[in-house]
């Protein structure tokens, strides 16, 4: 199966979290983000 991640976007509502890192990659609960929505697929 192919698939695309639209995870776009300049993430200012996160701003002090996303200074230094790119929105999908941010930290949620010890796992980043990107990372539930591969489980979820």
């Amino acid at each position: 199966m192919d698939i695309i991640v639209l995870a776009g976007g300049l993430g200012t509502r996160l701003k002090p979290i996303t200074e230094n890192l790119p929105k999908p990659l941010v930290s949620i609960a010890g796992k980043p983000f990107l990372t539930y929505i591969f489980d979820y697929l």
